[in-house]
């Protein structure tokens, strides 16, 4: 499902080891010809720039407060989110909390997040979050007025963090940002026509839609080009549709279905080969074609229920025969999705209060 982060700002002063934060700022500095941009000056998205952006965008677009920088740096964090909720978007939210207010909780409350998923504190400070008692306050209530909020670290969670938080969270594996954290081993670079497996293994269409907008209106390709090497256009210039029909997109797609033009895609964990894709959509003719009884129709919910994904041929194949065959139940199929690491990869642990009952 098409997706549109939000860069409330530009330069996060958490400074998580694993975020290319100077790489950013220095391209998206001299992209705009600023000289000023700093952890303690960052670039700020107007209010003014979010509504005209957003008028753009569809309202089946899910609008995703993440991006590069932590999102509540940007004083009009708050504002921003129910304005787009109240415009009748899906909305997301990725944080450490570092910039929030008391008075932010209360003001997004009532806002049914489809995601609110924390980058928790860890002990060995890899993400640069002060563990202070305003911070201790603000996640307190977070997690006592907004439901189904889930969590990760990057390293062991911080004990403070331990005190409140009930559920168990494991550290997490850092992304390489396709190269751009160059401390951390790099991908095997991928040859031949790509497809980017977050954006098109839901609705199986080629089109990389889960894009960055900037605080100037500009919108990045997707959240790992911290280089800002494919700026698609600027939202306070075209409309969200000619995002992917412009000169620039059209360039970078021909890039992609290439043998080996150089494209950001070919260094990032997410790009598979085009040949993923094209099975699924033939299974998926086939299926419409020939399949259409109640097993196959419960068979694919199960897969976009808990994998957020259309099957694989042979993940198909092998339910569908032993459904079929009686050789397993839905309930059994519905387990041993759950048991995969694909499912535990895409579904992090829920935290609460210690204290709420």
């Amino acid at each position: 499902m098409a997706k549109m982060e939000i860069s409330t700002n530009v330069a996060c002063r958490v400074q998580c080891d694993f975020c290319p934060q100077e790489l950013l700022i220095e391209r998206y500095s001299t992209n705009n010809n600023l000289e000023n941009i700093s952890y303690g000056q960052p670039a700020q998205m107007s209010f003014d720039t979010f509504k005209k952006c957003l008028s753009t965008i569809p309202k089946s677009v899910i609008i995703s407060f993440a991006g590069y920088t932590e999102p509540w740096l940007n004083p009009d964090c708050s504002k921003m989110i129910v304005y787009a909720y109240e415009k009748g978007h899906q909305i997301e939210v990725f944080s450490t909390l570092v910039g929030m207010k008391l008075n932010d909780v209360e003001l997004i409350k009532h806002v049914k997040f489809d995601v609110f998923h924390l980058h928790l504190p860890d002990e060995e400070n890899i993400a640069k979050i002060a563990v202070n008692s305003d911070y201790q306050d603000v996640l307190k209530k977070v997690l006592a007025n907004i439901p189904n909020v889930s969590g990760m670290s990057m390293g062991n969670v911080h004990p403070k963090i331990k005190e409140i938080i009930k559920s168990g969270i494991l550290a997490d594996e850092m992304n390489n940002r396709a190269g751009n954290v160059t401390f951390l081993k790099p991908n095997t670079k991928k040859f031949g026509p790509l497809v980017c497996n977050r954006d098109t293994k839901s609705d199986l269409l080629d089109i990389v839609n889960d894009n960055v907008l900037l605080p100037n209106g500009d919108v990045s390709l997707c959240c790992n080009d911290y280089g800002l090497q494919n700026i698609i256009g600027n939202l306070l210039e075209l409309n969200y549709d000619s995002l992917f029909t412009n000169d620039k997109y059209q360039e970078f797609h021909k890039k992609l279905k290439s043998q080996d033009s150089n494209v950001i895609c070919r260094h990032c964990n997410e790009a598979v080969p085009q040949s993923e894709l094209t099975n699924k959509q033939k299974l998926k003719l086939h299926v419409k074609n020939n399949l259409k009884n109640k097993v196959t129709n419960q068979l694919i919910e199960l897969y976009q229920d808990y994998l957020f994904r259309f099957p694989d041929i042979d993940g198909f194949n092998y339910f569908y025969d032993r459904l079929t065959n009686n050789e397993l139940s839905l309930l059994d199929v519905k387990q041993m999705l759950k048991k995969s690491s694909e499912y535990k990869s895409i579904h992090p642990i829920k935290i609460m209060n210690r204290d709420k009952k």
